[in-house]
């Protein structure tokens, strides 16, 4: 990983995409007026100026982006300069048509839109490459590029492609990595179906099939196409480095499932994201939290720029809701306060012409009328007054991991259940953790876990015995484990964990998996069911079929909290009574059997041969619903080592489950949330020594304990904070400031620093 590069800027950066090739010269002294008045200091600029940068092959010019780079730095704006590589040149498409991607069905796309480039084309990276040195040697070392931006949205739109030279790069690709055909075979199990090779030349990619299939060479194909990609960034950072020094990053786009970030942030001196969360889902705030962890997570805790967001709404969806009055702000400090040294927007003028027309802009088609002139402006006064936060990191206590090759190796398993969502277990306890108030990193597998307290690990498909190893060694040291059904069931190459799964992670759990009893949820009115009948309601004629129980056929699990422990938590977070804690999972479940012991019943004598086992049960499976079959079975495990503990959780618990097994872990691991009792609606995230006060919510209200300088307003708080709908504030500590201190701060000062 390249070391950490703060960018020469006082303040938090500020701006957007500038495309001024798009506009006059009128336009353009206008909008230098204007980005003063806005406060912005960092522009992107060139990004879809391919066609300006070389309009003839191998015939470039910039002039006018020198001129354009020099008024800029005159001004006193930075600039992120681009490569303009995302969109190749029309001449390219015309005198190259195999450097067109062609999809999965055989057909070629066209020129006309972006992005028409094949990853493995040797035309595409030859003359992508060209530019990106052309451009380094010309302006490497100009007082106003403060940064490289190479590409953008790596594979947003064409992440794979299956023309004549993705097929041989592919054929090579494999060969690399399996050397002889029999490596290959073994891997890919083509004894199954009759699919042996005789030779690499015979292997093609997973194109259009007449059914199901290879799951192994479907996630070697994703490893691929992601391998290209890469050499396509690595093909510029290359041209760059031979005339410039300065920091190089390529805009993400939070967990992007075609490409591993994990693998691609070591090649960036700096993390940047895309991220248009949606305004209409209640649920947008923890967007905006989740991506910010995952972009602070693979930069391994330093700050990260945010590349784009929008002011007000895009033009992509189907519909496309604004955002409310103050969300702007507010979503740009919550990403601050997640660790982001910067806020740039897609885009500073609005277009007036193309596909974007429509998306929102700092400088809207109104101009200054409207309300989203007095908001951009605003954001950059509230921005300039935070360079006392640039550089800081976050501390948190609680890890997720996530791993690309799993998400993959889930995504391309055929059964037992289709996963529906990416990442779907990593944001579900991400969401967790952050809406009770704790501070949260979103980290690859082979991170540091010095410093945790407690690390979740959701949905890691692909067994990881060196994982295995650190989370045992975690546990050991104190440390607290979470660890969700559908984790180490394969090998990195598909084939099953045999002897239970879990596999190298069953000495620490103290279970194995021994059997997957996924429900369908409610069958679909289609005739799937029964081939070539269509379902019919239930009536009293129905004589045989009235009796029979379908628990296969519904979407919830019933769950039973039997540790005292967790069923406080539960009932301290929603109130319930004694009985019918509102706990349950979804329509995962799975039968569990001590490690070493595939025999053992855990349903006679449960609690005694439970201790004697090592292995406490805090919740079992009952008769409602999918559960009607699993009764009395565990549901929720812990092994204690020492003071250390490693949960496993083998159902896709409810919100309210994890919330109350996160409480409870939580307890146990001595790990306190940010700010203790905060109003509904209230985040608190601390970033270095300075606390985010972050109010989501539609009413004003007052946080208690809450003493310092308020950054965003200049006003000094004694101890209490009244927050407007929809704002934030920044809260530097004074000497005289000591409730200022987090709940946490003891146990924060104990740990070792990564």
């Amino acid at each position: 990983m390249a070391s950490a590069t703060i960018l020469p800027l006082d303040s938090v950066a500020y701006g957007g995409d500038y495309n001024p090739e798009q506009w006059d010269a009128e336009t353009f002294e206008r909008d230098l007026e204007l980005m003063r008045a806005a406060g912005v200091n960092l522009v992107s600029l060139g990004i879809f100026s391919w066609a300006s940068l070389e309009p003839t092959e191998g015939t470039y010019d910039l002039d006018w982006l020198a001129a354009i780079i020099d008024r800029l730095h005159a001004a006193g704006i930075s600039v992120d300069l681009a490569t303009g590589t995302a969109s190749p040149p029309v001449w390219m498409a015309r005198r190259y048509p195999q450097s067109l991607p062609v999809t999965r069905e055989g057909v070629r796309l066209e020129f006309g839109s972006r992005q028409q480039y094949s990853p493995s084309s040797s035309v595409y990276r030859r003359a992508s490459a060209a530019l990106a040195g052309v451009l380094a040697q010309r302006f490497g070392d100009h007082p106003g590029v403060v940064m490289w931006h190479v590409n953008n949205e790596y594979g947003c739109h064409v992440s794979e492609c299956f023309g004549e030279e993705s097929r041989a790069a592919f054929r090579s690709w494999l060969q690399d990595r399996y050397q002889t055909i029999e490596a290959l075979n073994e891997a890919w199990g083509t004894a199954f179906w009759s699919q042996r090779y005789a030779d690499f030349a015979e292997v093609e990619p997973p194109a259009t099939m007449p059914t199901l299939h290879n799951p192994s060479q479907l996630l070697d194909w994703r490893r691929f196409n992601n391998h290209q990609l890469l050499g396509c960034l690595l093909g510029e950072i290359e041209s760059i480095r031979a005339h410039s020094d300065r920091p190089i990053t390529t805009n993400f786009m939070g967990a992007f499932p075609p490409l591993d970030y994990v693998q691609w942030a070591q090649h960036l001196d700096i993390v940047s994201d895309d991220h248009y969360p949606d305004p209409a889902r209640p649920s947008g705030a923890w967007d905006v939290a989740w991506q910010s962890d995952l972009m602070r997570g693979l930069g391994d805790g330093r700050p990260f720029l945010l590349m784009e967001q929008t002011t007000d709404a895009v033009q992509w969806r189907t519909r496309n809701s604004p955002k409310r009055p103050g969300q702007y702000e507010l979503w740009s400090l919550q990403r601050v306060a997640h660790g982001a040294d910067g806020i740039l927007q897609f885009q500073w003028r609005q277009s007036r012409r193309g596909a974007e027309t429509f998306h929102g802009g700092m400088v809207p088609h109104a101009g200054r009328a409207g309300r989203t002139w007095p908001a951009v402006v605003g954001l950059g006064e509230t921005l300039g007054r935070l360079g006392p936060v640039v550089g800081a990191r976050t501390e948190a206590q609680v890890a997720v991991l996530v791993d690309w090759q799993s998400n993959w190796a889930l995504q391309a398993a055929i059964g037992p259940a289709t996963e529906e969502t990416d990442f779907a277990g990593a944001k579900a306890w991400h969401r967790t953790w952050w809406e009770l108030g704790y501070a949260v990193d979103v980290v690859g597998t082979a991170a540091d876990l010095t410093g945790y307290r407690v690390v979740v690990v959701p949905q890691i498909f692909i067994e990881d015995a060196e994982l295995a190893r650190r989370l045992t060694e975690f546990v050991a040291q104190g440390g607290q484990v979470i660890v969700t059904a559908r984790s180490f069931v394969v090998d990195p190459t598909m084939a099953a964990v045999l002897g239970g799964y879990l596999g190298s992670l069953r000495e620490l759990l103290g279970v194995g998996v021994t059997d997957v009893v996924a429900a369908t949820g409610t069958p679909a009115n289609d005739g799937e069911n029964v081939a070539g009948y269509v379902e019919e309601p239930l009536t009293p004629v129905h004589r045989i079929s009235t009796a029979v129980r379908t628990p296969g056929g519904c979407d919830v699990t019933g769950v039973d909290v039997v540790d005292e422990d967790l069923a406080r938590a539960v009932r301290d977070l929603t109130g319930a009574a004694e009985d019918g804690l509102p706990v349950a999972g979804g329509r995962w479940a799975e039968v569990l059997a001590p490690a070493g012991d595939p025999a053992y019943d855990y349903d006679s004598g449960a609690a005694a041969r439970s201790r004697e086992t090592g292995v406490d049960v805090l919740a079992r499976f009952t008769a409602e619903g999918g559960g009607a079959d699993l009764t009395g079975l565990p549901a929720i495990t812990r092994a204690s080592h020492g003071s250390g503990s490693a949960y496993y959780v083998a159902t896709d618990l409810d919100p309210v489950g994890r919330a109350g097994l996160a409480t409870l872990v939580a307890q146990r691991g001595a790990v306190a949330p940010v700010l203790a009792d905060l109003p509904e609606g209230v985040e608190a995230q601390r970033r270095g020594e300075h606390l985010f006060v972050l109010n989501h919510g539609d009413e004003q209200v007052v946080v208690p304990g809450v003493t310092g300088l308020d950054l965003t307003t200049g006003e000094h708080l004694d101890g209490e904070l009244t927050l407007p709908a929809r704002t934030a504030r920044v809260v530097e500590p004074t000497p005289a400031s000591p409730t200022s201190e987090p709940a946490s701060a003891p146990l924060t000062s104990a740990l070792p620093s990564r």
